[in-house]
């Protein structure tokens, strides 16, 4: 007797139909509706790898299916990259699609992800255990495990701008390597930790920040972020030996304080955790102080004659093709969520919940706005840059409560 027939009068657990890649019907749909596998019609693979599917009846929708047999109706996004290929222009399935399930190797779905665009890949790492840039003639960028920081070798010293702690090692290393002159300056991008914390390594050197910066330091209490000695509102340039930098603050955008790093000489720019060159935005806006000042600070880098960029973050250096395409996608992911905004009515959310539970009403607002995001972003951007299909739904909903409560007309 097989599986089936021993257990005739059962509802199918989910391991079950996902073992058997049965055609499953709706949840509103009675038991009888299932089509239940027998030895003459055992079902076969949907694709190289996988022994799940489903067959979609009408008004499947990708979400749907995910909450019923993924456990989640946020991994909607792996059934559309499974089957993006078969699946029309609207993104949904059509009745009688056999749609393709993500299943682990002992029948446990698993979440998995878009694979990284070759942009986005990880570069080989050198023996040392960091990769070292060299950017014109005396700047240089250390990259290593994913976090960025960056040194500029002039005729009186080194600048130094950042001190990750994750970089503790590599980036005292990387200047030995590159000179014997000692750091007589310490820039700090802003004021986050992992980008900050081991500047009390480099001793009694001049530190340059913004004030919001410098105002953020103080509160941390952090003996790793000791407090600046040089402070800036608006524009500072310092003139070390036989070089320049150009520090300037476009506003509150990834963070109050976060400013732009210029080395003219060198048509190089650094600005920390804005454009993560072949990757999508962190999650919540990379943790943005100023939705808007994200955008302002894209616009202000796409019009600067750079030719590299330095992010602080992931595997390599940036060009202008990636503030470019950066720009582009945080344009579409603003303009799409306002599009959403516009097109949903808020009232009818409210309805659906406890009177004066203005939370909730507002939490399923928002939802149904990323609900129209999500599809438009990942048609457009899933292959172009890395980890779309990680938090954008996340981020969309970051832009709309933006949209709604700062209201920026310049945008």
């Amino acid at each position: 007797m097989c599986e089936a027939e021993q257990h005739d009068h059962q509802p199918p657990s989910r391991r079950g139909l996902l073992r058997w890649g049965v055609a499953a019907a709706p949840a509103a749909v009675g038991i009888a509706a299932l089509t239940w596998p027998t030895r003459a019609t055992a079902a076969k693979p949907a694709a190289a790898g996988s022994g799940a599917y489903y067959e979609a009846a009408r008004g499947d929708t990708l979400r749907g299916i995910a909450t019923r047999f993924l456990g989640s109706e946020q991994r909607w996004t792996e059934l559309y990259r499974l089957n993006r290929q078969v699946l029309d222009k609207s993104g949904e399935p059509r009745p009688g699609q056999r749609l393709e399930l993500p299943e682990s190797p002992d029948g446990a779905a698993t979440r998995t992800f878009e694979p990284l665009p070759a942009t986005a890949k990880p570069l080989p790492v050198p023996p040392e255990g960091y990769r070292l840039d060299r950017i014109g003639d005396a700047f240089y960028a250390v990259t290593a495990g994913g976090t960025q920081a960056a040194f500029l070798v002039t005729s009186a010293g080194v600048v130094v701008i950042d001190a990750p702690p994750s970089l503790a090692e590599a980036l005292p290393a990387a200047i030995r390597r590159v000179t014997g002159r000692k750091v007589t300056h310490l820039v700090y991008s802003h004021d986050h930790s992992d980008h900050t914390a081991n500047a009390s390594a480099f001793g009694d050197v001049v530190r340059i920040a913004h004030t919001e910066t410098a105002q953020r330091i103080k509160a941390s209490q952090d003996p790793g972020r000791p407090m600046p000695t040089v402070t800036f509102d608006d524009r500072y340039r310092l003139d070390l030996g036989d070089q320049r930098l150009l520090l300037s603050y476009p506003g509150a955008n990834h963070e109050a304080g976060n400013i732009l790093i210029h080395a003219p000489r060198q048509r190089a720019a650094m600005m920390v955790d804005l454009v993560m060159p072949g990757w999508a935005p962190f999650r919540a806006w990379g943790t943005a102080d100023s939705v808007p000042g994200v955008l302002r600070a894209h616009d202000r880098l796409a019009r600067m004659d750079l030719d590299t960029y330095i992010g602080g973050h992931v595997h390599r250096l940036g060009t202008k093709e990636d503030i470019k395409v950066s720009r582009e996608f945080v344009r579409d992911l603003w303009n799409a969520t306002g599009k959403a905004i516009a097109a949903t009515d808020m009232a009818p959310y409210f309805g659906k919940v406890e009177p004066g539970n203005n939370w909730a009403g507002f939490e399923l607002y928002l939802q149904a706005v990323a609900d129209q995001v999500e599809p438009v972003i990942h048609r457009k951007w899933l292959g172009r840059l890395g980890a779309v299909d990680v938090f954008t739904r996340e981020n969309a909903l970051t832009v709309a409560l933006s949209r709604i409560v700062d209201a920026p007309r310049d945008l």
